[in-house]
């Protein structure tokens, strides 16, 4: 049974399988909404341990999203992390002011952000008073990181994401090569069956012809037959004619 349930909030396909396929190892389960709209439709519905909500969706933002979690009191309690491809210390502060538990970039760091997941599944320490947990997840200022550090945390962050991109994709492929094999396979049981009904119908076809070439062979000695008899009679009635015309003559 998995320890939490995580919406994620974001209309980018790529983006909400990449950050699930993150969240499922740290036994995380997940639903993925493309819209604030469709978040609170489900919200309704269904409870939820946390929440990874994109900052540019259709429709309603994901600021004011946040503000309508954070007014009612079925969600004010839920944690919810700004999600955003852009910098993430430049939405740091709007989003810690309007109640969201701290801001990550698509090109988050997997080790911080699981450890960070288990922080407010354990309920120690409370993400909206702790500094070390939201660090776990938000860009420091440059003045209190070196670049060093900070070009180190990036890039850790960007290998986290294309490692499971590569594994998702490498999913994709075999699911792609299974889906290939199986369409192979019923295309040859499909060409099989279609040359058993070719041969079917040629057989058919020359079982037909022999058929009614036969007929027809058997109707054109019959008609012979009737065209001889006719001849018969003919000459018959001929050689009764000449008789009379004899008898007459005479």
């Amino acid at each position: 049974m998995a320890r939490g349930r995580a919406l994620i909030v974001d209309d980018s396909s790529t983006a909400r399988i990449i950050l699930a396929r993150l969240l499922e190892r740290a036994d995380i389960s997940t639903k993925g909404v493309v819209s604030a709209e469709e978040a609170f439709t489900r919200l309704q519905n269904e409870t939820f341990d946390i929440i990874f909500l994109d900052h540019l969706l259709p429709g309603m933002d994901g600021f004011q999203a946040l503000e309508k979690l954070k007014s009612q009191s079925d969600t004010r309690e839920i944690p919810v992390f700004m999600y955003t491809s852009q910098n993430a210390e430049r939405y740091l502060q709007e989003a810690k002011a309007r109640g969201a538990a701290g801001v990550i970039g698509k090109q988050v760091d997997r080790e911080h952000l699981l450890k960070t997941i288990d922080a407010i599944l354990t309920g120690t320490p409370e993400p909206e008073h702790s500094e070390a947990l939201l660090r776990a997840v938000e860009e420091e200022p440059s003045g209190g990181m070196s670049p060093k550090t900070t070009s180190t945390r990036r890039i850790t962050g960007r290998l986290a994401t294309l490692e499971v991109a590569y594994e998702e994709a490498d999913e994709e492929i075999t699911h792609l090569r299974h889906a290939l094999t199986d369409l192979h396979a019923q295309n040859e049981a499909l060409l099989q069956q279609q040359r058993k009904s070719l041969r079917k119908l040629w057989a058919f076809t020359i079982t037909t012809f022999v058929v009614v070439g036969g007929y027809f062979a058997w109707e054109l000695g019959n008609t012979t037959e009737i065209v001889q008899n006719v001849n018969n009679q003919l000459v018959l009635i001929q050689e009764i004619m000449s008789g009379l015309v004899e008898l007459v003559e005479r």
